[in-house]
Parts: structure tokens; C-alpha cells; sequence
């Protein structure tokens, strides 16, 4: 979770950093605009409206360091998972070896009273 909140952050802090940059420089420099097209032939034919070069390199940036820390996350969430199902495990087995423990001392009779 540390990993994750901190390459966020850190993803906050450039794109403020590099949004900064690109507002400060002149129009021609990033503005380039870029459509991003998909087409299936005869079927489909999907485009997007002129995006900014520089805004879509930060974009880009900023989700690749997110996608980046989650993707390093996942092994430490399933080990913490597995951790957690064996701890149950011996729960469960501390409980049988009790019981079991507990079928096998012998009985204490009380003498009868005469």
C-alpha cells in the first residue's frame, strides 16, 4: 500500500512539475495535435478529437508510474493473502489438537460416597 500511495504521489508531484513547464512554453513547441484512431474496415471507424502532444507525454508519464507501482503490488497483496489463509489454517489445526488433547486425558472419578 506504501508503494502504491507513494508512486502516486510522485506522479502528483511531476505531472504539477511538468504541467508547469508545458503551460510556460511558447504554442508551437507541444501543441502539436494528435488524433488517436481506431479503425476495424467497414465496420468501425473511431477517432478522437485533436489532443495536445505535450499533455498526452505527460498523461503518459504520470499513469506509466501508477501502473508501474500497482503492477509492483500485486505479488506483496497475494503473499499477504496466503500469509493470512495458512495463519487460519493453524488456527484451525491449534483448535483440533486441543480438543483432541483434551479427548484423551483421562477422566478423574470422584470416589462414591459410602
Amino acid at each position: 500500500m506504501r508503494r502504491i500511495l507513494f508512486a502516486l504521489s510522485m506522479a502528483i508531484i511531476f505531472f504539477v512539475i511538468l504541467n508547469f513547464v508545458y503551460c510556460n512554453l511558447d504554442e508551437a513547441t507541444f501543441a502539436y495535435g494528435v488524433v488517436f484512431k481506431f479503425k476495424i474496415p467497414y465496420l468501425l471507424n473511431m477517432q478522437t478529437v485533436p489532443i495536445p502532444l505535450g499533455f498526452a507525454i505527460v498523461a503518459a508519464f504520470s499513469i506509466g508510474m501508477v501502473a508501474i507501482s500497482i503492477l509492483e503490488a500485486l505479488p506483496s497483496f497475494f503473499k499477504t493473502l496466503e500469509i493470512r489463509a495458512k495463519n487460519k489454517r493453524i488456527r484451525q489445526l491449534e483448535k483440533e489438537l486441543t480438543l483432541v488433547r483434551q479427548m484423551m486425558e483421562p477422566k478423574k472419578e470422584e470416589p462414591l460416597e459410602p
